[in-house]
């Protein structure tokens, strides 16, 4: 089935407009269940319960409130509402351009493909290609559904696509939670895990070597149920204990790609590990050496 636009706006680009149309970059594959009666199978129904009335309420008694102070509500009626949201005026204002990097992906909210209309596909792909060659991304703000949206635009598989964006204060601080910036690095360990890191980075983005396994499963069982089968439970997967020796699990993993530790650095400088077997087969070669001086000497 053909896609749907979800709404519609004209980007303002200096004097330049180009309306365009947003399309739902994404959709949701996740696997949901509804609830039954055990006795029947058959699905229940939830009703709106008013406790002070021991009463199920119809949804034509309801009411919005605003919560001002715990148990304390302002009520809004829906005209109330209606009178408060942004005028929809389809308008996506560019406010400036920055380079992408300087973005930090926390603020991203939901993705929409950015489709142009007929008239305006020049100045859509002359947008398009200059924000591309430039390296740039847009900052605007734009309406949807009577809300007000902070969006970044930027060039993606030669078109546009759109990011509705979190405000400065709806993402929580750093400083909220535990970074262990009290805990020590040792170089040694930092070495090993760039090291990792390097055999572990990829070039690109493959996001199609990564499948919902819970999802397949509850299909495939599904299936099975279909054909009278029955329902077994997977085995749990082994809980991995908790790191204590950081060096050697680093140590243990570049082993595990095959790596010699001995081998050198892109600086060209020894890794610890050599610098030990070296010192290593130096003593053993003094001791050696001493060995055969004793020996000598008694003869």
């Amino acid at each position: 089935m053909a896609a749907r636009p979800v709404s519609n706006g004209t980007i303002s680009f200096g004097l330049v407009s180009i309306p365009v149309r947003l399309f739902s970059a994404t959709v949701s594959r996740q696997v949901s269940f509804h609830l039954l009666h055990k006795k029947d199978d058959s699905r229940i129904q939830q009703k709106i319960y008013c406790p002070v009335d021991d009463a199920i309420v119809d949804r034509s008694e309801l009411v919005r409130g605003f919560e001002v102070e715990k148990g304390r509500y302002v009520t809004f009626s829906d005209e109330e509402l209606k009178a408060l949201e942004a005028q929809d005026d389809h308008a996506i204002e560019i406010d400036h351009f920055l380079p992408l990097d300087k973005v930090d992906p926390l603020y991203f909210e939901g993705s929409y493909w950015l489709a142009c209309e007929p008239v305006a596909a020049k100045a859509y792909r002359l947008l398009a290609e200059a924000m591309a060659q430039t390296g740039q991304v847009a900052l605007a703000r734009f309406t949807m559904r009577g809300k007000e949206h902070l969006v970044l635009i930027r060039p993606v598989s030669e078109g546009l696509v759109l990011h509705t964006m979190f405000y400065a204060d709806e993402v929580r601080a750093a400083g909220e939670v535990d970074r262990g910036l009290n805990a020590e690095v040792k170089p040694a360990e930092l070495d090993l895990a760039k090291r990792l890191i390097g055999e572990l980075a990829e070039k690109r983005f493959q996001p199609e070597k990564y499948h919902d396994g819970f999802r397949e499963r509850v299909l495939e069982a599904a299936q099975r149920k279909m054909a009278g089968q029955q329902v077994t439970e997977a085995a749990p997967e082994p809980r991995r204990g908790q790191v204590i020796d950081l060096m050697g699990a680093l140590k243990a993993s570049l082993e595990k790609r095959g790596l010699k530790l001995g081998e050198a650095t892109e600086q060209g400088k020894e890794q610890p590990a050599a610098e030990g077997e070296a010192k290593v087969a130096k003593s053993a070669g003094r001791r050696a050496g001493g060995e055969r001086r004793r020996a000598g000497a008694k003869k």
